[in-house]
């Protein structure tokens, strides 16, 4: 079986070379475009990526059965051309929840005891007390979270045992059975804004959840909360929360993710004060290195006759005749 395996910063230090080349015949790619993917991909029947996969790269590449990236977002591979083409697309799940879910507490405790609005104080030679009657601890407060999922269901696990913080939730697809087991209590999206001190967002990127936070959402918030985004930038209406933030109207905000990626040195989001930004780190090198290796055995277990896991196009695993030959 030929593999293919995509990655830039990743392409010449592919600790798992060993293991993939005993069972398979292994290519690897750091492609400039689409063009070069495709003509690269021809052959193979698996392919390993970091890097966007279109439909015209699954068109060409007839022999190809499945995409395993090495992320929990997959928003970058063309779904519609995975399905017209029988090839499953699978991710690395729970791989980074925790890494994601320390970052998202980190930007919490930053804004709410401003931390970084101090350390700016300080490297310029002051000294004293920043926005101090803003100032507040999070021990107590309630916790809002937009999406339960691995990395929510771990914020609220960390909100409730380590701040006592009561935890609302939103989420459609989990039970309230679910909920209970993470100490959270399901409500709608407005009552979140509306009832949360701290409000942290945690869904994947969909046409359904694409700008799912908008302005309405903001306007509900105390003039106390503070918002957290480390999900994906389009999550967000990003210029609503901006104007949101230039009036002042929230307490600040953390974000590991933008609209346009890396953010434009002329986003107002450099220069607010009451907000704390951060190059999407929500994945530690450690974490990366974990959920690589978890891409990887994955892969393996395929190889070797196996069903693949995290499989995120279940329909097309069973209905296609790449993986059932009729």
């Amino acid at each position: 079986m030929k593999v293919l395996f995509v990655a830039g910063r990743w392409a010449q230090e592919l600790e798992e070379k060993a293991a993939l080349e005993n069972v398979a015949e292994l290519d690897m790619i750091v492609p400039e475009n689409q063009e070069q993917l495709a003509e690269k991909a021809k052959d193979a029947e698996i392919v390993i990526t970091s890097y966007p996969v279109s439909a015209q790269v699954m068109r060409a590449a007839k022999k190809l059965k499945m995409i395993q990236v090495t992320s929990v977002g997959y928003e970058n591979i063309d779904m519609d051309g995975a399905a017209e083409n029988g090839i499953v697309v699978c991710n690395v799940a729970e791989a980074n929840a925790d890494s994601v879910a320390e970052l998202a507490f980190g930007l919490i405790i930053d804004l709410a005891r401003r931390v970084s609005a101090h350390d700016r104080l300080m490297r310029a030679g002051g000294w004293g007390r920043v926005e101090f009657e803003r100032q507040t601890e999070i021990h107590g407060k309630t916790l809002g979270i937009i999406g339960l999922g691995a990395i929510g269901s771990r914020m609220a696990q960390i909100g409730h045992l380590a701040f006592h913080m009561p935890v609302i939730a939103c989420d459609p697809y989990i039970t309230e059975e679910r909920a209970d087991q993470f100490y959270a209590k399901l409500v709608d999206m407005d009552t979140v804004f509306r009832e949360a001190d701290v409000i942290t967002v945690h869904v994947p990127l969909s046409e359904e959840t694409h700008h799912l936070v908008k302005k309405r959402h903001f306007d509900l918030m105390k003039p106390s909360a503070i918002f957290i985004s480390s999900a994906r930038g389009p999550v967000v209406d990003e210029e609503a929360l901006i104007a949101t933030l230039k009036a002042n109207k929230i307490a600040g905000a953390g974000l590991d993710v933008f609209e346009v990626e890396p953010l434009p040195k002329d986003s107002p989001l450099r220069s607010l004060e009451n907000v704390v930004v951060v190059p999407h780190i929500g994945s530690s090198w450690p974490t990366l290195q974990h959920m690589r290796k978890v891409a990887v055995e994955n892969v393996i277990r395929v190889i070797r006759g196996m069903e693949p896991l995290r499989v995120k196009n279940p329909e097309v695993y069973y209905s296609s005749p790449k993986w059932f030959p009729k």
